[in-house]
């Protein structure tokens, strides 16, 4: 397959997308991947690997029809917990993630990176507790160098992911779900209490480059990006119609993940994103 980055349109209404007729009868997806594609809540943050069954991944194998499904998505995994180390949770230690992955799956999802990047606490020093205060993460020396090294961190942890996935199935489509949604143009109180100044800092010059290195690598590596940012733009954690949690949530989904709406919303866009050909006919 040839490299292909994707950015897909996404229209108001988060409904997910109805399975087109095709000639496959069967169709094994694997979901490998972090808190992202986990998508805890209240009630299973302290199960296992805190995986709840409303998560994208759960999602798009319904709607595009996999006859196989797994999803082994951790939330803490680090890219050394898909290729080699066995990661510990509540329930003891699970295994690296690509054992899930066969030489004949046909879809991979991977979300990847942000643990390694170390994005959501380095974030949080843009808190402000008092609304109106500007805490200026944007021009703070730690935390800017932070961000530098972070994303040094997430370029290294991807790749290696990308390439060990990808010589264990050669064929499969593998498709990097991008970061973000959770920042819009401006802070809120409960929900993101920073400035306006370095909730933009952190969406554009933190999560925004995040995503540039997620499509090169993904490129590198013959995978499909699938922009998360810049498809849900009016559904961050200020707007009155969100998908996605800011530092402090406000449903059961925990924060800085989507919510029940987001993971619609993402599986769509993978959905779309992926070639017509992988859906099973029914």
């Amino acid at each position: 397959m040839a490299a292909l980055s994707v950015v897909v349109g996404l229209g108001a209404a988060p409904a997910l997308a109805a399975p087109s007729d095709g000639d496959r009868t069967s169709l094994s997806y694997v979901a490998l991947g972090d808190s992202r594609a986990a998508s805890p809540t209240t009630l299973t943050q302290f199960q296992g690997c805190s995986r709840s069954d409303t998560a994208y991944p759960d999602l798009l194998a319904k709607t595009i029809g996999a006859t196989s499904f797994r999803t082994v998505a951790c939330v803490g995994a680090r890219g050394e917990n898909i290729t080699s180390a066995p990661q510990l949770r509540f329930d003891g230690f699970h295994p690296p993630q690509i054992q899930a992955v066969r030489p004949d799956t046909d879809l991979i999802t991977i979300s990847i990176g942000a643990n390694d990047a170390n994005w959501g606490n380095l974030s949080r020093w843009c808190i402000a507790p008092i609304q109106g205060m500007d805490s200026q993460c944007r021009t703070n020396p730690f935390y800017v160098n932070g961000v530098n090294d972070g994303l040094r961190a997430l370029e290294a942890s991807v790749d290696s992911s990308l390439k060990a996935v990808r010589a264990r199935a050669p064929r499969a489509v593998i498709a990097v779900v991008g970061q973000g949604g959770y920042f819009g143009n401006r802070g809120c109180y409960p929900a993101n209490p920073a400035s306006d100044a370095d909730i933009s800092f952190i969406r554009n010059s933190f999560l925004g480059r995040y995503n540039t290195i997620l499509k090169k690598v993904s490129e590198r590596h013959r995978a499909i990006f699938v922009d998360i940012q810049n498809q849900v733009v009016g559904h961050d954690a200020c707007s009155r119609d969100k998908w996605f949690e800011g530092f402090v949530p406000t449903s059961i989904y925990l924060g800085f993940h989507q919510n029940l709406k987001g993971n619609q919303a993402m599986a769509r866009l993978i959905a779309e994103a992926l070639p017509q050909d992988l859906r099973t006919s029914r």
